[in-house]
């Protein structure tokens, strides 16, 4: 019998650990889509050279601003999307844990 409870405690441990990284993850991608359509200043849900530049105010040089969009633009179409600033953002964040 305390076998059966001490699976039954690891099972609830388990599921509770689950849905607080679920809540972590959502929370994150909340966060980082607020900051996308900060960037995105004409909100055409793409993020350009320009806006990235704009947002930095002169804090960033072209050779950081191209090694930002080739680390960010997967699909090589010189604008960020959502999904791409997502995936780099958390991943970043994945890394920083």
């Amino acid at each position: 019998q305390i076998d059966a409870q001490v699976v039954t405690v690891v099972r609830m441990l388990l599921r509770l650990w689950v849905l607080l990284w679920l809540a972590r993850v959502q929370a994150d991608d909340s966060e980082f889509k607020q900051d996308f359509l900060e960037f995105d200043l004409n909100k055409d849900n793409q993020i350009d050279a320009q806006e990235v530049r704009s947002q930095f105010k002169g804090e960033l040089d072209a050779k950081e601003l191209h090694q930002f969009f080739i680390d960010v633009d997967q699909d090589l179409s010189g604008t960020i999307s959502m999904q791409e600033y997502i995936d780099y953002a958390a991943a970043l964040n994945s890394a920083e844990r």
